[in-house]
């Protein structure tokens, strides 16, 4: 097989999925979204199709019968996305040509991998960090994320690869395009859980880089951040978006987050003890106010020094449709009153983020 760049066919009926799994495969290859009702011209040009289609009626099996005859013809590879793993959807897809079947709960990137080994072992899936625009970087970190949250919510493995891809498009995109540009991308984010890790994810690589620590140090504090609040993603959805102050007895089962997170990293394995220390240490002050063991001072390692300050500044400027956002240089000032809470000498470097975070994007 060539190592050119390839083109796969994604054929769906539900775009908002679609444009996910195409940012996805668009890292192996390019990657062509056709609509069931469309008809794509150029089947000799495409490499392999994947199909994401509910086989709900008659209809929409006999368009997407229709659309993949040429390929069927041309002996192309046809993966087969299902939407449940009943029976009846793998046969169906057999019956339609499918080559390849993959389980309803198939993550993203496996789809990539299983079009990797369809086009043949020379076929790599692009760096993450390798992109056009911030913006791309943004999204790429977005969608990993999004990867790693849904695996840690179904009980599932995620990769340290996907970690890696993740944190190292962070500090791509805020080294290219600036914090204030990471920030104003991420604040249209409407999934609230999404927007704050991913606040606090970039904050931390503009702190390492403010802080003028290595390369090593800056990825390990951003590595950090993402996998920061990972616990959440088993706190229901009724209480981690509820609109407004938590009852005791919600606010008490959203404290157990930390401990969720630590207990899904350790089950993961390979992660380094002070990663670990981020996700179950993230909530503890300095002057023993925190959660979830009230640990103190020295009790406290360097690395959640660091988020903590990244987490707490992060939630005093994220953005949510019932909640105003509070201006940058407000939320540093109270940042700045948290005395004996956070690490005083810490607070003093982020000013310098803060107000990176305050300046506008240039034009």
């Amino acid at each position: 097989m060539s190592t050119g760049n390839p083109t796969v066919l994604l054929i769906s009926d539900r775009d908002d999925q679609s444009r996910e799994l195409g940012s996805w495969i668009g890292r192996v290859c390019t990657c062509r979204n056709v609509a069931l009702d469309e008809r794509p011209a150029g089947a000799n040009a495409v490499a392999a199709v994947v199909t994401d289609v509910a086989f709900r009626d008659a209809a929409g099996i006999a368009r997407l019968r229709s659309l993949l005859a040429p390929y069927r013809a041309a002996a192309t590879p046809i993966m087969a996305v299902l939407r449940d793993n009943s029976h009846y959807g793998q046969v169906q897809a057999v019956a339609l040509g499918a080559t390849g079947v993959l389980p309803s709960t198939a993550s993203s990137a496996e789809v990539c991998r299983a079009i990797s080994e369809a086009l043949g072992a020379d076929i790599r899936a692009k760096p993450a960090h390798v992109a056009a625009s911030t913006a791309e970087h943004v999204e790429q970190a977005r969608l990993e994320f999004h990867t790693i949250f849904r695996a840690a919510r179904c009980g599932e493995a995620f990769t340290r690869a996907e970690v890696e891809n993740a944190t190292g498009s962070v500090v791509e995109a805020v080294a290219d395009g600036g914090i204030r540009r990471w920030l104003d991308i991420v604040w249209t984010y409407d999934n609230g859980t999404y927007q704050h890790c991913m606040l606090v994810t970039g904050l931390a690589a503009e702190f390492a880089r403010s802080l003028g620590l290595s390369a090593n140090d800056q990825k390990r504090l951003v590595r950090g951040a993402l996998l920061h609040d990972l616990g959440k993603a088993k706190i229901p959805l009724s209480i981690l978006n509820k609109p407004g102050r938590l009852e005791p007895a919600e606010l008490t089962i959203m404290r157990t987050h930390p401990g969720i997170g630590h207990e899904i990293l350790c089950g993961q394995g390979s992660y380094e003890p002070e990663i670990l220390e981020v996700v179950l240490r993230h909530h503890e002050l300095l002057d023993g106010s925190g959660y979830p063991d009230g640990l103190s001072g020295s009790q406290i390692g360097d690395l959640v020094r660091l988020t903590t300050i990244c987490d707490v500044y992060a939630a005093l400027i994220e953005r949510r449709p019932y909640k105003q956002p509070m201006p940058p240089t407000r939320a540093f000032d109270i940042l700045h009153g948290m005395g004996g809470k956070l690490e005083a000498a810490l607070v003093r470097v982020f000013t310098r983020v803060a107000e990176s975070s305050a300046a506008p994007v240039a034009a």
